[in-house]
C-alpha cells in the first residue's frame, strides 16, 4: 500500500511541476522578450527590425489606437473587483481549511502519521496545485488560431511584452530555477516539519501558510490574467507580509523551520523589488501618461470574473 502512495504521489508531482515549469518558462520567456526597451527611431537608424510589441504600438499608433497623455485619469474605483478578489480569496481558504481538517481526522481515526518525506511531497504539490480552490482564473486563455492555423498572439500578450523592465532584471534561468528549488522547495520542506511537530495540518500555522498561497494565487489574477500592473505591485507586499507572518508563526512551533522560511524572504524581496521598479518606469497612457494606479480602477481594459463566468 505504501509502494502505491509513493507512486501515486511522485506521478502527481510531475504533473503539477510539469504545468507549474511551463509558466514559468513562459514567464522567463517574456523576460527575455521585453529585455529590448521600445524605440523605433533607434531602431530604423541602427537597420534593427522591430520586435512583435514594437509592430504593435505602431499600428495601434496609425489606426487611432491607445490613448494619448492627455488622457483623463480613472474616476472611480471598481469595488466590483475588490468584492471578487476577497471573496475568491476567502472562499479558497475555507476550501483549504476543510481540506486539511479531513486529513487530520481521517489519520486521526486510523491514528496514522505520515513519514516526512511524504509530507514534504503533499507541500510540493499544494505550492503547485493551491489554485484548484481558487474560483478566480489564474491562467491565461489557450492561444487562438490564425487563419492559416497559427496561434494568433493576444493583444493582451503583446501589451505585456511592450513593458520596459529595469536593467538589472536578472535572466529568466533564475526564476526557472529559484522558484521550483529555492522558494517551493524551502517552503514546502519548513512546512513539513511544522506538521512533523505539530502532529496536524489545519494548524494555525500551517493556515498562514496557506494563506500566503491563497495571496500568490491572487497575484496571479490581477498579474497574469487581468494585467493590472499597479494591484499586482501591492499583493507582491502582500506576499513579503504574509511569508513574514508565516515565518513567526513557523518560528513559535518548530525554530529552526521558522528560520529556513525567513530564508526566502530575500528573494520575494528581490521580487518585490523588481516590480516595483517595473511599475515606475511604465507609464500608463489611459492615466494621463502617470503611473498606473495602485488599487482597481474601472476601465474597459480590466474585467475582474470568476471561473463560471
Amino acid at each position: 500500500m505504501r509502494k502505491i502512495f509513493f507512486v501515486a504521489a511522485a506521478l502527481t508531482i510531475c504533473r503539477g511541476f510539469s504545468f507549474s515549469s511551463t509558466t514559468i518558462f513562459a514567464t522567463a520567456k517574456s523576460l527575455q522578450f521585453a529585455q529590448r526597451p521600445y524605440n523605433t527611431k533607434t531602431s530604423a537608424a541602427n537597420n534593427v527590425s522591430p520586435t512583435r510589441s514594437e509592430l504593435y504600438y505602431e499600428l495601434t499608433t496609425i489606426n487611432g489606437g491607445g490613448t494619448s497623455p492627455s488622457s483623463p485619469s480613472y474616476e472611480k474605483v471598481d469595488w466590483l473587483a475588490l468584492c471578487k478578489y476577497f471573496t475568491g480569496l476567502t472562499t479558497q481558504m475555507a476550501l483549504i481549511f476543510c481540506f486539511l481538517s479531513e486529513i487530520d481526522k481521517i489519520l486521526a481515526s486510523f491514528s496514522l502519521r505520515m513519514p516526512f518525506f511524504v509530507d514534504f511531497l503533499f507541500f510540493y504539490i499544494f505550492n503547485l496545485r493551491s489554485s484548484i480552490f481558487s474560483i478566480l482564473p489564474n491562467r491565461k486563455r489557450a492561444p487562438e488560431k490564425d487563419s492559416e492555423g497559427g496561434e494568433k498572439i493576444p493583444n493582451e500578450n503583446l501589451e505585456y511584452n511592450k513593458r520596459n523592465i529595469p536593467t538589472w532584471t536578472p535572466p529568466g534561468l533564475a526564476f526557472v530555477l529559484g522558484w521550483p528549488l529555492l522558494t517551493f522547495g524551502l517552503r514546502a520542506w519548513t512546512a513539513a516539519m511544522v506538521v512533523r511537530t505539530s502532529g496536524r495540518y489545519a494548524s494555525g500555522a500551517i493556515m498562514s501558510l496557506m494563506l500566503h498561497l491563497g495571496t500568490g494565487t491572487l497575484w496571479n489574477t490581477v498579474n497574469i490574467v487581468e494585467r493590472r500592473l499597479g494591484v499586482s505591485v501591492i499583493l507582491l507586499y502582500a506576499l513579503w507580509f504574509t511569508k513574514a507572518f508565516t515565518a513567526w508563526q513557523f518560528y513559535q512551533i518548530n525554530p529552526k523551520a521558522g528560520k529556513l522560511l525567513m530564508a526566502t524572504l530575500s528573494w520575494l524581496t528581490a521580487a518585490v523589488a523588481l516590480e516595483t521598479r517595473t511599475w515606475q518606469i511604465n507609464p500608463d497612457p489611459d492615466n494621463g501618461g502617470r503611473k498606473e494606479p495602485l488599487v482597481p480602477m474601472k476601465h474597459p481594459k480590466w474585467t475582474t470574473k470568476f471561473r463560471w463566468e
